[in-house]
C-alpha cells in the first residue's frame, strides 16, 4: 500500500499522467555509474543461484570506503530494512524521533512495540536540532533516531554535537541516518561513521541507492560496534540482498570518478535552483545541504496539496510535505535535477503561483464589491 513517500511514480502514472518529471524523489540526477549496467549484464546468470548470504565481498568494499572493519558492517535490502531491524533486535521500551523527519523511524519503533516520543523541532528556529538535556528525562527512553542531513528539511547537526550527546547517554542507543551525507559539502564535519565501531551505543545507517542512482535495487548498510552487529544479526532475515544488487554496489563504490563528478554537479546545480526558487514571490526555500530543497508556501490561497495537483498538470511531481509530523499544508520538497529539468520546474512553479495570485486577487476584489453592495443596500434600507 502506498504510504505517502516521494518517488511513487507508478502511482502517479496510473492516475493518468504518463510523462512525469519526478521531483518528489531525491535521487542522483546523473543516474547510476555506467559500470553498474555492465556488471549486471555480465553477472546476470548469478540469478540461478542464491546470493552471498553474508555479502562478504560487498562488506569488504564498504569497509575500505569508510575505514571500518568488516565485522562492524551489516548490508541490508535498503536502509529501511535496517531501521526496522534495529528496534526489533535491541527491543527498546521507548524511542525518541525528532520531527519532522523520515516517517519509517517511528513506524519501525511501533512495529517492535516500542513507545514513540515525537520531539517536534520549532518552526521559528527553522527546524534546526538543538540538544536539550530535558529530551532525555524519561528513563524509559532507550533509543533515539536522528536524520543527518534531515529529510525533508535538509538541516544538519555537527559531528561534535552528536558525539557529545552519545557519550553523555551511554544507556541510550543513537541511530543516525546518513542516507544523504554523500551530497553534503564537507561531510566530515557532520558524519559520525568513524566513531560507530568504537561507541557501543552508536549505529550509523547509510543508503547506497540515492547517491549512486539505483533505488530500484534496494541496498544500504549500517556500521556499529561488533557486539551490536552480532546482536542485530541474530534477528536479520537471510538472503535479503540479491546478487545483482551486491555486484552493482561494489562497482559503484569503487567508481571515484562518478563520486567526484556527482558532487561537483550537485553543488553547482543546487545553488542555481536555490537562487531561482528564492526569486519566486510566494514561496520561501530553505538553504539546501543535500540533493533536495525544502520550501514553505507563503501565498494565501495556495496549499501543498493544491500545488502538487496543479504541478502535475505541467507534468511535474513534487513532494507534498503536509503528512510529516510537525509540518502542515504550507510545505513541500523538490529534488535537484538536471539544468533543463530544473528550468521546467521553475517555469511551472512561476506559472502556478502567478495564477494563484491572480485568482486570489480576483476573489478579494469580488469580495470587496460584494461587501460594498451590501453596505449600499443597508443604507438604502435605512433611508
Amino acid at each position: 500500500m502506498f504510504k505517502g513517500h516521494g518517488g511513487h511514480i507508478n502511482h502517479i502514472i496510473n492516475h493518468g499522467n504518463d510523462c512525469i518529471l519526478d521531483f518528489s524523489a531525491s535521487i542522483n540526477p546523473i543516474g547510476y555509474p555506467e559500470n553498474v549496467r555492465k556488471v549486471i549484464f555480465e553477472n546476470f546468470d548469478h540469478i540461478l543461484h542464491y546470493p552471498d548470504i553474508d555479502c562478504t565481498n560487498l562488506r569488504k568494499c564498504i569497509s575500505q570506503k569508510i575505514g571500518r572493519s568488516g565485522d562492524e558492517i551489516i548490508v541490508g535490502n535498503g536502509s529501511t530494512e535496517l531501521f526496522y531491524l534495529i528496534p526489533r533486535a535491541l527491543k527498546p521500551t521507548k524511542g525518541i524521533v525528532f520531527q519532522p523527519t523520515f516517517s519509517e523511524f517511528a513506524e519501525a519503533l511501533k512495529c517492535s512495540h516500542a513507545g514513540v516520543v515525537n520531539n517536534v523541532l520549532k518552526v521559528e528556529e527553522d527546524f534546526c536540532f538543538t540538544y536539550r538535556e530535558d529530551h532525555f528525562n524519561d528513563k524509559k527512553v532507550e533509543m533515539v533516531f536522528l536524520c543527518n542531513p534531515n529529510n525533508p528539511t535538509g538541516q544538519l547537526v555537527e559531528k561534535d554535537i552528536i558525539l557529545s550527546m552519545v557519550r553523555q547517554h551511554p544507556d541510550i542507543t543513537f541511530v543516525i541516518d546518513e542516507a544523504f551525507i554523500d551530497f553534503v559539502d564537507e561531510p566530515e564535519r557532520y558524519s559520525v561513521i568513524q566513531e560507530s565501531g568504537v561507541l557501543q551505543n552508536l549505529i550509523v545507517v547509510r543508503s547506497l541507492t540515492k547517491f549512486y542512482g539505483f533505488p530500484g535495487l534496494r541496498i544500504g548498510y549500517l556500521a556499529a560496534h561488533p557486539d551490536i552487529v552480532k546482536k542485530l544479526m541474530e534477528y536479520k532475515e537471510p538472503w535479503s540482498v540479491n546478487a545483482l544488487a551486491q555486484f552493482a554496489a561494489m562497482v559503484a563504490i569503487e567508481d571515484k570518478g562518478f563520486v567526484s563528478s556527482s558532487r561537483e554537479f550537485m553543488f553547482k546545480e543546487r545553488l542555481y535552483l536555490f537562487n531561482e526558487l528564492s526569486g519566486i514571490h510566494g514561496i520561501f526555500p530553505y538553504k539546501p545541504t543535500a540533493n533536495y530543497i525544502f520550501i514553505r508556501i507563503n501565498k494565501n490561497g495556495m496549499t501543498s496539496l493544491l500545488l502538487r495537483e496543479q504541478m502535475l498538470d505541467y507534468g511535474i511531481a513534487i513532494r507534498d510535505c503536509s503528512n510529516f509530523i510537525g509540518l502542515n499544508e504550507r510545505y513541500f520538497r523538490v529534488a535537484v535535477r538536471t539544468r533543463e529539468e530544473n528550468v521546467r520546474l521553475i517555469d511551472a512553479l512561476k506559472s502556478v503561483i502567478n495564477q494563484s495570485n491572480e485568482t486570489y486577487g480576483r476573489n478579494i476584489e469580488a469580495g470587496a464589491v460584494h461587501l460594498s453592495q451590501q453596505k449600499i443596500n443597508r443604507n438604502n434600507l435605512a433611508l
